[in-house]
């Protein structure tokens, strides 16, 4: 009984040596590589890089205003992004003057109630900052970038109805497909001095829009 147990003793301590060898017989660069991939990648390790590169965007879709009906909303923007927090973004969108309300007002009684130009004009220069930086897993194999911002900035909205300057405020989000290519969702609301007929007041108008933008160079 002892010599077994003797037996089985000498046969552990060779299993564990014999294991001890192969470990130091790993390559250290493999070990290394096997370490890392076992990690994953750190957090702060980002594939998409905005510093120092131009973004362009198109975008569209819905303004709503404070004193007339909603509509649609089309345009553009471009954004030097300084840092991958901080950016300086120009934007120029259009829209139209509509009102149902005083439409019927206008036929029912014979008067004008508002302009017949009814083109809007929005120009605004915005500074972006983005404090949130994200990632989440789509499939086993794809990961998805984004970013979460909030924008400020000053500008003129050209109308019939308006005095011209105008403040503007807003958040947005961008999902990066690539190096290259990026997709955003963004809310404004604009704050500027509204006149129909004799009353002059300060509004608050919303868009909601959505945009496509590429970022150059689009090789890094």
């Amino acid at each position: 009984m002892k010599r077994a147990l003797v037996a089985v003793a000498f046969g552990a301590l060779a299993l564990f040596g014999a294991r001890e060898a192969a470990a130091d017989c790993v390559d250290p660069v493999e070990k290394a590589k096997l370490i890392a991939a076992k990690r994953g990648r750190r957090a702060d390790e980002r594939d998409f890089v905005k510093q120092g590169r131009h973004e362009l965007t198109v975008q569209g879709g819905y303004y709503v205003s404070d004193l007339l009906d909603g509509t649609f909303v089309v345009g553009a923007a471009y954004t030097y992004h300084l840092t991958e927090d901080a950016g300086i973004e120009a934007s120029f969108a259009y829209s139209q003057v509509r009102s149902s309300v005083a439409s019927r007002l206008e036929q029912d009684r014979g008067v004008t109630i508002l302009p017949k130009q009814d083109r809007v004009y929005l120009v605004f220069t915005d500074l972006v900052w983005s404090p949130v930086h994200g990632k989440m897993r789509v499939f086993a194999d794809s990961i998805i970038h984004f970013d979460i911002y909030g924008a400020a900035g000053v500008g003129i909205i050209d109308n019939a109805t308006s005095f011209g300057a105008a403040g503007q405020f807003g958040l947005g989000s961008k999902i990066f497909l690539s190096k290259s290519w990026a997709v955003r969702l963004d809310v404004r609301d604009q704050l500027y001095k509204q006149q129909i007929l004799s009353v002059r007041q300060y509004v608050n108008d919303f868009s909601l829009t959505l945009g496509v933008s590429v970022f150059l160079p689009t090789r890094l």
